[in-house]
């Protein structure tokens, strides 16, 4: 406990700034939710013949799984706050429209009568009559659909969002506890702050004279009561006030500075080498680098660098030659070819190849020393008498890749596993440790490998391309500042496999900031000073 909060305590900064980026995409995309749902709701409720195509595209949408809706998504919105905002208001349109509807057609038909036949108009009635009435019920569906979008906004991260989604995601990957409970825990807590917060809003709008008996009602009372519901949605609306203007100010670029940003997926290697050419960038041009982390898988990042939405990414040569451009795969692939295949194929999207860093991160399989001795295994090929009553765990993408991912490479060696298992890129280690699996695809540079001392297996039929780390800039950054180019090549070749391995486990095992790691590496390679 105490290692937690002294974790909390040397990321306060982050995790506060984290903590408001969640709370506005939750919040926003509640009143998205309210601008599209109270409408259809009263919509539904004025014209039945459409309650059930509205009910049931709505009810669709909720069924739709989140993952899947956000690939949907992606393609046509682009990736950011925004699109984990769409998507959060999506899911919080049903518990509105639903509630609206119930609010309006379930007030006492005598009272409606009795509007009519004082000559009301339609318009007095939805106004003065059914509306307040309706009110209650309509709180009780935004007071769910607050609470709801609070957790979903945890799966921001998965679209280059913000929030606490990105501390819990990127804590699985390593297993650090702290991690992903100072992202947790905020997320809890905001959600049970956001449910006692529309809770005092749901009982002030209920009207007066239904929130007292007759007999109990005196003019005190009713004076307290008015009182205490004009201050609550005073700071209602003030909150609303604010967050639209923090929208409203994150729009407007204060600072003249020249920056870029650098965006990376979760995983801790990416954050240690974006870390690295973040401050040598800085350090010899002078230009304010900002980073946008655990964005999301590859294919996120990738799309965000095409758009510009971010501007410089750290990259696997492996996984843009055969995954991204599907250029052609064969033994013996060399590690220059990659690279320069890649950089030719990624130049007619507008983006540069920056140089390799160096460390070739191939993927590799691994299993225990003890199975290694009993079974003989010491490389790929040694596998195939056993595959058939094996599991093997691997990453989604591993699993999911069509040119170098695992039913290629089982092909290419004749072999087919009893079962195949995917992961996060820690779980994979702990699974193998607690015989789940018998053997896992992992990363050679991967810093997990240091604490669980695992046996990798040669590759001996070269199936897999070199993935060496080279980073990629995009060109319309370096129209404005063509001396960021410079500065990334002095990277060049910098790290080897082996110290790669070593940074890994730093923030891996020993939970390090990849901002002090990358550092304390710069200045003992002299690439800068204290």
């Amino acid at each position: 406990m105490i290692e937690f909060f002294n974790y909390v305590a040397d990321n306060a900064s982050l995790l506060l700034n984290y903590t408001l980026q969640h709370l506005r995409i939750g919040m926003l995309a509640v009143m998205c939710g309210i601008v599209l749902g109270v409408p259809l709701g009263l919509l539904i409720a004025r014209f039945h013949i459409i309650k059930k195509p509205v009910m049931g595209v709505s009810s669709v949408i909720q069924a739709i799984p989140s993952l899947a809706f956000m690939g949907l998504l992606i393609p046509v919105i682009g990736i950011g706050d925004k699109t984990a905002i769409v998507i959060i208001a999506m899911y919080a349109l049903l518990p509105i429209i639903r509630n609206t509807y119930t609010g309006l057609t379930n007030i006492d038909e005598n009272i409606m009568e009795a509007a009519r036949g004082i000559g009301m108009t339609s318009r007095q009635i939805l106004f003065k009559i059914q509306l307040p009435l309706a009110l209650p019920v309509l709180m009780a569906g935004i007071r769910v659909a607050a609470v709801n979008s609070i957790g979903t906004a945890t799966l921001a991260s998965f679209v280059g969002g913000g929030g606490l989604g990105k501390q819990i995601y990127a804590g699985i990957q390593i297993i650090n506890v702290n991690m992903m409970l100072s992202g947790a825990i905020p997320a809890c807590l905001l959600a049970l702050l956001i449910d006692f917060l529309f809770g005092l809003i749901e009982k002030s709008v209920v009207p007066i004279s239904l929130q007292i008996s007759g007999s109990a009602i005196s003019k005190d009372r009713v004076h307290r009561l008015k009182h205490h519901r004009k201050r609550v949605l005073t700071v209602a609306c003030l909150a609303i006030a604010v967050l639209i203007g923090s929208v409203v100010y994150d729009s407007i670029e204060w600072d003249d500075t020249p920056k870029i940003t650098i965006g990376t997926t979760e995983y801790i290697e990416e954050r240690i080498v974006a870390e690295l050419y973040a401050q040598v960038i800085e350090d010899r041009t002078g230009i304010k680098v900002e980073q946008n982390n655990a964005m999301g898988d590859g294919l996120v990042v990738w799309q965000a660098l095409q758009a510009n939405e971010i501007n410089a990414v750290p990259a696997y040569t492996g996984t843009y030659y055969a995954t991204r451009l599907e250029l052609p795969i064969y033994p013996g692939l060399t590690a220059e070819d990659t690279y320069n295949g890649v950089a030719e194929g990624i130049a007619e999207y507008g983006i540069t190849a920056a140089g390799q860093l160096g460390p070739n991160n191939q993927y590799v399989f691994a299993v225990k020393p003890e199975a290694a001795e009993k079974y003989g295994l010491e490389k790929v090929s040694d596998l195939v008498p056993y595959a058939s009553n094996w599991v093997v765990g691997c990453s989604q993408s591993f699993y999911a890749r069509e040119q170098d991912g695992l039913f290629p490479v089982c092909e290419e060696y004749g072999m087919e596993f009893k079962e195949a298992l995917t992961f996060g890129a820690a779980p994979m280690y702990l699974a193998l440790e607690n015989d789940d699996v018998d053997v896992i695809v992992t990363f050679r540079t991967d810093g997990l490998l240091q604490k669980y001392d695992l046996v990798l297996l040669e590759d001996d039929r070269e199936f897999f391309p070199p993935y060496v780390l080279f980073f990629m800039v995009n060109d319309a950054v370096l129209a404005d500042y063509p001396q960021v180019l410079d500065a990334c090549l002095e990277l060049q070749g910098a790290v080897t496999d082996e110290e790669m391995q070593d940074l890994n486990y730093r923030g891996a095992q020993d939970g390090d900031l990849p901002y002090d790691i990358a550092h304390d590496f710069l200045v003992e390679k002299g690439l800068l000073t204290e």
